[in-house]
């Protein structure tokens, strides 16, 4: 999930940690698992600790990109999983990324008629802050299987995930599974900074030879048990959506002179007026389209009354944006949300400054667009002494279907390995991979087929990250079975 960390020498270090061998515990599993799907299974934890050690990190703006780690972790790849390496075609993209292609078994007719599928996952981590690894349980990038965990950097962002699909596909492969059309696993290699030169250069790959998917299955949700208020059991999340970004800066300018005699406005005071109007002139909350498919679909989770208010929002949308207007968590999802984050003017206090500035992040609805956010914090600001630009931004993505082939195989494959759970289409709030796709993808979900609780995404990006060892396998079943449901059949 993309970030920005800064980076320092202490953090730089982190990259020579090397971690003993796998624990006893992921050993005895192993040596007591007596059939090769059981065999395979217990090799799952291990080969996750072994990619956390790995310290595959994107630095921030201020340090170098360390391309050793990526090209170890991609020859380790080859090594662990033979079978899938030796039907699937492999390619470097922007010096670390990797395109894998599966090819459909079927005629070169028949394939031609089925679009191909993609499964997206990330390489790289984010930093861990020096301060904090004494409060980690076992050090970050040691890679440690103990008390039905896989510890470390990564675990669940995004490592997890990939090792699960590499296991899934190192499975089919090895018990002889055909696909009907063509499998690509794509994994990139800066995703926690944007992707421009990973996914997107994959991205770009794939649409100058022509390729066009189906559609994408990314990170971004999972199944939520515990987190969502009020649920009474776990929901399925397939986040068929995700928002945009904009970074507004807010330059704003005065005469300078002495601080004794200031003029009736400053520089600094035009832009904290800027920012304090923006900021209390919000997006309207609106219950439309992902969203109330999503409440929709959480209504069976939901006790009386809720559901009942879930379930008819013709009547209670009122009454139910009002209760989700009081969680900043919930209010986001229903729009654009406004957020000053940096400040800066002057030098010294006796010197009225000629030009202040802020920044201001917007997370983008789908329904908005960079340049209207631009457009509406001009007309907000209403100050020809306050200049409001871009800075950088990504538009929102595009909605995906939930009547796709694609939603269906998601959807159908959950219940096999998770139950009889609710699923909900959703919004993620954060960016991912998919952003890059809308090229060549039909269609973009995300979906992670992990049990998240509220623990654990305290864990992301966080201190203590892992996985629990059920997470894992539980994952590699799905991806088995979802690529078995979506690229075996017509």
């Amino acid at each position: 999930m993309a970030t920005k960390r800064k980076s320092t020498e202490a953090w730089r270090r982190i990259l020579m940690i090397a971690s003993a061998s796998v624990v006893a515990s992921a050993a005895s599993a192993s040596e007591g698992a007596g059939d090769s799907e059981g065999e395979a299974r217990s090799l799952a934890s291990e080969h996750l600790a072994a990619i956390i050690r790995y310290a595959t990190i994107s630095p921030g703006e201020d340090a170098p990109f360390d391309r050793a780690p990526f090209s170890a972790l991609a020859d380790f790849l080859a090594d662990a999983y033979p079978a899938f390496h030796a039907i699937a075609e492999r390619e470097v993209i922007g010096g670390a990324s990797l395109i894998y292609r599966w090819p459909a078994t079927a005629s070169a007719d028949a394939a031609a008629n089925r679009q191909p599928i993609a499964l997206l996952a990330h390489m790289d981590v984010v930093p861990v802050e020096p301060e904090t690894i004494s409060a980690w349980t076992h050090p970050p990038f040691a890679g440690v299987v103990a008390d039905g965990r896989v510890w470390g950097r990564g675990a669940l962002d995004d490592k997890g995930s990939l090792v699960a699909m590499m296991e899934a596909v190192e499975r089919l492969a090895r018990d002889g599974f055909a696909p009907v059309r063509d499998i690509y696993l794509l994994f990139g290699h800066d995703e926690e900074v944007g992707g421009r030169a990973g996914a997107a250069q994959i991205a770009a790959t794939l649409k100058a030879r022509g390729v066009r998917l189906a559609f994408t299955l990314d990170e971004g949700s999972g199944v939520s048990d515990g987190v969502i208020d009020g649920a009474t059991t776990p929901v399925a999340l397939i986040a068929i959506a995700e928002k945009g970004y904009v970074d507004l800066k807010f330059t704003a300018r005065a005469d300078g002179g002495h601080s004794s005699t200031p003029g009736a406005q400053t520089a600094v005071t035009r832009v904290a007026r800027a920012v304090v109007t923006v900021n209390e002139n919000p997006y309207p909350l609106e219950i439309d389209g992902v969203v109330k498919d999503f409440l929709n679909g959480l209504a069976p989770a939901m006790p009386q009354p809720q559901r009942f208010a879930l379930s008819n929002l013709w009547l209670t949308g009122g009454f139910v944006k009002g209760r989700l207007a009081k969680s900043p968590l919930t209010a986001a999802a229903l729009r654009t949300t406004t957020a000053p984050t940096i400040i800066r003017g002057g030098v010294k206090s006796n010197i009225l400054p000629q030009t202040a500035e802020a920044i201001v992040n917007y997370r983008i609805h789908p329904r908005d667009n960079v340049e209207a956010v631009r457009d509406r914090a001009a007309r907000l600001v209403n100050d020809e002494n306050v200049e409001v630009e871009i800075i950088t931004g990504n538009e929102p993505s595009s909605v995906s279907s939930v009547a796709s082939p694609g939603y269906g195989a998601i959807a159908s494959t959950i219940a096999p390995i998770f139950g009889d759970v609710p699923i909900a289409p959703m919004l993620t709030l954060q960016g991912t991979d998919s952003r890059h796709y809308g090229d060549v993808a039909a269609d973009r979900y995300r979906f992670t087929p992990f049990i998240y609780e509220a623990d654990d995404l305290e864990q992301i990006h966080g201190t203590d990250e892992a996985v629990s060892i059920d997470n894992l396998e539980r994952a590699v079943d799905w991806y088995a079975a979802f690529l078995a449901n979506a690229a075996g059949r017509d």
